[in-house]
Order: structure tokens, then C-alpha cells, then sequence
């Protein structure tokens, strides 16, 4: 049985260890993961190290914003498609209107399945 106290003590590296790894990973035929287990240390680190080197965020950013999107349901005379194959429609539809958050606004028409909407919408936030 191990009783363990306290973590290891977080390691600190200096610049030019760092460049000499990131050195190490950059030669041509050389997987990031060997580089790290031969020296101890977790992928992750190199990886971040490589996108500070570059400027690019340590951290990806988390948007901040809520996860519903404005939903409006109801006759879209001005989008409803013209089924003229149908002889009981009037040309005025019920539908849904979805704005998604990056502008893009899906409408959909008649009998629809909702998960496949919040599906689509999903998607086409991408």
C-alpha cells in the first residue's frame, strides 16, 4: 500500500530547454510523442510551447455566449415556398425560422422532425 502525501512539484523549464525541444520536435521525421517520453514530459506541454512559439493562443478561447439561438415560429409569407403541387396550400406555410449565431438563418417548411433541425442548425453553425 502507497499513501502519497502531496503531488510532485510542478517543473519549470528554462527558454532555451524549451527551444531545444521544440528544436528536437521540428526535425523531419519526428513524432512529438517520442520527443516527450524520452524526456519525461506530457505532449500536451510541447504542443502548447509550439503554439506560443508561433503566437497563436496557449488556451483555445471559450465563447461566452448562450447556448440558445432565437427561434421564431410561425407564417413566412415572403420565404414560404410555392408548392403548387399541393392544391389545398394558400402559398403560406408554418414554418420555422432559426437565426443561428454566426448570421446564417434556417427555414424549414411543413412537417418536420426537431431533432433533425437542431441537427442541421448544428451543423450549419460549423
Amino acid at each position: 500500500m502507497e499513501i502519497v502525501t502531496r503531488g510532485e512539484r510542478r517543473r519549470s523549464y528554462s527558454p532555451e530547454m524549451k527551444a531545444r525541444l521544440l528544436m528536437e520536435t521540428a526535425a523531419p521525421g519526428t513524432r512529438v510523442l517520442e520527443v516527450a517520453q524520452r524526456h519525461g514530459i506530457s505532449p500536451s506541454l510541447l504542443h502548447r510551447w509550439r503554439r506560443e512559439a508561433e503566437g497563436r493562443p496557449a488556451r483555445r478561447v471559450v465563447r461566452q455566449t448562450s447556448p440558445f439561438v432565437p427561434l421564431l415560429v410561425g407564417a413566412c409569407p415572403e420565404t414560404a415556398p410555392q408548392n403548387t403541387a399541393d392544391p389545398g396550400s394558400s402559398g403560406m406555410g408554418a414554418g420555422i425560422e432559426v437565426v443561428l449565431r454566426n448570421g446564417r438563418v434556417l427555414r424549414v417548411f411543413g412537417t418536420v422532425d426537431a431533432v433533425a433541425v437542431a441537427r442541421l442548425a448544428t451543423a450549419l453553425e460549423g
